[in-house]
């Protein structure tokens, strides 16, 4: 796969107008295209680093995600379920896949560690839920 010269440049157009108005649009942002194969086909960036910035935004700008790392696990996780891959209430398969959850203490409420009384499922893991 690759890109014609005037694909790129309307890539590169539609990325840099997002950034033209610094009162309305984005201040800075950043286009990647990868391959399947993980081959980079098209990489722009446009802007600047942030809301009256001066630093221009550049293809190895450091971005502060918050907590969207979350998310993109969360989506990532229930594809997995979807295509049967994953289970959502084994607890098993988590203890394999992340084999320390196997011997997690729980907290209570005098400070003291007891052992978990079942196991720790990949729904629990996604909700934030206990047994």
């Amino acid at each position: 796969m690759s890109f014609s010269s005037q694909a790129t440049k309307d890539l590169q157009a539609t990325l840099d107008s997002a950034c033209a108005d610094e009162e309305k649009g984005l201040p800075g942002v950043v286009g990647v295209i990868v391959g399947k194969d993980g081959t980079e086909h098209f990489a722009h960036a446009a802007g600047k680093r942030g809301y009256g910035s001066s630093d221009p935004m550049t293809l190895d700008s450091i971005f502060w995600i918050a907590s969207c790392t979350k998310m993109i696990t969360g989506i990532a996780a229930m594809q997995l379920v979807e295509k049967g891959d994953l289970s959502l209430d084994d607890p098993s398969q988590v203890e394999k896949l992340c084999p320390e959850i196997r011997d997690l203490k729980v907290l209570q409420a005098d400070g003291s560690l007891v052992d978990k009384k079942g196991g720790i499922s990949l729904r629990m893991l996604l909700t934030h839920t206990g047994m």
